[in-house]
This record gives C-alpha cells, structure tokens and sequence, in this order.
C-alpha cells in the first residue's frame, strides 16, 4: 500500500475519532487546523487512541505531535500494516 493511500485511511480515521469521542462540531477542515496540544483536555486521550488504533510503539508518540493533518503525515510514514492471513 502507497503511502498516499495509508494517509487517505489515517486522515478519515483520525476525523472520525475527533468527531465521536471528543464531541467537535467543526468541519473536516477545520478539524485538520486544530492543534492538540493547545487543546490540553483532548491532547493526552488523542495521542493515546492513535497510538493505540494504528498499532504504534509508544516511543513513536513524539513523532505525531503538531497539528491533526501533521499529525495525519507522521502516522502514515510510522504505520506498517500487518496482514492477519497466511497464504496457501
């Protein structure tokens, strides 16, 4: 998988996080501006979820820092996909 299309699944994943668990009525634009950090009552449990979503070592953590759609770039090259499935 290309990491276009790695980026394509964090992004919609990451968006769908914000609006379910931290209540953001913004726009899916909007929601790429924010910031986390600044945003110190969602920051922790966001880092948290994707490193948790994404299968990623916690050390990775300070890799995904800066605004969401940075945030979406650094996952997308940190992500490797493990396929579940052995091959006949």
């Amino acid at each position: 998988m290309d990491t276009l299309e790695k980026e394509r699944i964090v992004r919609k994943n990451i968006l769908q996080i914000f609006k379910e668990n931290f209540n953001v009525n913004h726009t899916d634009d909007e929601i790429l501006d924010i910031n986390p950090e600044k945003e110190s009552e969602a920051s922790r449990s966001y880092y948290e979820t994707i490193v948790d979503i994404f299968l990623l070592e916690p050390e990775h953590r300070d890799k995904i820092t800066g605004k969401v759609k940075d945030t979406i770039k650094n996952v997308a090259e940190l992500w490797t996909i493990t396929l579940h499935y052995s091959i006949p």
